[in-house]
């Protein structure tokens, strides 16, 4: 009778797994973007911390492309940021730094463009293979990407901090379904037992509100 029940109970468990990990391939709603009244409303939470600030890499240079084969380390066989797109992730930092709004971590993509964002705005990047750039890669891998981002998504930040994800918006559109632009646009994410909430969008321009 007792190895019924275990056996009933395996069962159950791989059920709400296997329901589980279905759910959260499902595209979520794409979240309504914030005007700069509702941000402020949200700033006593977010200095709490307990949030996920995923932001597309900053303004870049189309007159740039990533080249084949692409070096990680070498800068110049990659698009990059452009003069405006460092001015905005340079006004990103000091309105973080004026809003008191707490980061503990701040991960980036591989790509000069999103490490550039990262460091100008934050001053440091932890650089995640798991934030490779999407969009090019085999079906599986995309897969691969958008599992691995959600996860970083739907993980709570340690201590009284938001976490600061900068990649690019394909990586979102594998783990969320939807597309952040243009770019230097982010979503806030609430993550928790009860699953991963988007909260907003967070138009570029936002910040030259603070």
């Amino acid at each position: 009778m007792a190895s019924i029940t275990r056996c009933l109970a395996f069962f159950m468990a791989s059920a709400l797994i296997a329901a589980s990990l279905q759910a959260s391939a499902q595209p979520m709603p794409e979240p309504p973007t914030l005007s700069t009244t509702q941000f402020r409303e949200l700033l006593p939470a977010l200095r709490m911390g307990g949030y996920v600030f995923y932001f597309r890499h900053m303004s870049s240079r189309h007159d740039q492309e990533d080249k084949k084969p692409l070096d990680l380390e070498n800068c110049a066989t990659q698009r990059n940021l452009s003069e405006g797109g460092r001015r905005q992730a340079t006004l990103i930092g000091k309105a973080f730094k004026k809003l008191a709004i707490p980061v503990s971590s701040v991960f980036s993509s591989p790509f000069c463009r999103c490490k550039e964002t990262a460091m100008l705005a934050f001053g440091t990047a932890e650089i995640s293979p798991d934030l490779y750039f999407a969009a090019g890669l085999a079906k599986n891998e995309r897969s691969a990407k958008g599992e691995a981002l959600r996860m970083m998504l739907n993980t709570v930040p340690s201590g009284p901090r938001n976490t600061v994800i900068v990649a690019h918006s394909a990586n979102l559109e594998e783990a969320v379904g939807f597309w952040p632009k243009p770019e230097g646009a982010a979503y806030l994410f609430r993550p928790g037992a009860d699953g991963l909430r988007a909260i907003g969008r967070l138009p570029p321009e936002l910040w030259a509100a603070f």
